[in-house]
């Protein structure tokens, strides 16, 4: 008589652990990769000081001045730290074999996926953090309006995360992450830039539907206030651009799931 192996239980804390301990691993990874540390880790920091510097914010410089270097750091923590590290860490993991090795693991394709790209989320948390820091010093005002601030935060993380695995079906090799990842950097950098300096009930604010620009539109309210005045069209000043961020991100996560590949290009 043969007694069948108990099969092993998968808790949802086992598979927590999992993640954790695969993030850190990839955390590891980040950090030997001097090229990719310095991208994710220092230059955002670098640009958002000199940003700050050199439209030369104080504490008389007013919440429309603060609205467009807060913008420029969001948008540059997002496209570097998040949207180009994910896409070069994704098709670096891809090439080497181990997103297809790890998924023949216990862990789910979301699990093996958020614990490959959570680290870049968390060090551009970080560099948030270190943005209020920075800014509070320089004399910046406290945001009028903290909501679209913080809608500002999640849907610009969102795009950028899927948008780095949409990207990342076009990069045949980590290195052409440099430039496969180049016009969505520039045109979310551009837009984010001059949405800020826009009037909210101008047509000009059609530029909102251009990837980035939400960012920009939601920092200046949150500096500015007017969140749920009339803007464009009559709408609250803040909804378009919250539907051009929900519309991006599920265009890309479309995208991103009907086309992802967990195998090498050849």
């Amino acid at each position: 008589m043969t007694t069948a192996a108990p099969t092993p239980v998968t808790t949802p804390g086992s598979n927590a652990s999992r993640v954790l301990a695969l993030g850190a691993a990839e955390v590891r990874l980040l950090l030997r990769n001097r090229t990719a540390a310095i991208s994710s880790l220092f230059l955002p920091i670098a640009f958002g000081v000199f940003f700050a510097f050199t439209f030369d914010a104080g504490s008389e410089s007013g919440p429309g001045i603060w609205a467009t270097i807060a913008a420029l750091q969001l948008v540059l923590t997002f496209t570097m730290g998040v949207y180009i590290t994910i896409t070069q860490t994704v098709v670096a993991r891809r090439q080497t074999r181990v997103l297809k090795r790890m998924r023949t693991s216990s862990l789910s394709d979301a699990g093996v996926l958020i614990a490959t790209t959570g680290p870049a989320v968390a060090i551009a948390l970080v560099h948030l953090v270190l943005y209020a820091i920075i800014n509070t010093l320089l004399g910046a005002p406290f945001p009028a309006d903290v909501v679209p601030l913080a809608l500002a935060v999640v849907g610009g993380l969102a795009v950028c995360v899927t948008a780095g695995f949409a990207t990342s079906i076009v990069t045949p090799t980590p290195e052409r992450a440099q430039i496969t990842t180049l016009p969505l950097f520039f045109l979310m950098f551009a837009a984010a830039f001059v949405v800020p300096i826009l009037p909210v009930d101008s047509w000009w604010q059609a530029l909102v539907l251009v990837p980035g620009a939400p960012i920009g539109l939601l920092t200046q309210l949150a500096f500015t206030g007017g969140t749920w005045a009339p803007g464009l069209l009559g709408l609250p000043a803040a909804l378009p651009g919250v539907v051009s961020l929900i519309g991006w991100t599920v265009a890309f996560a479309v995208l991103a799931q009907r086309r992802f590949r967990w195998d090498p290009r050849v």
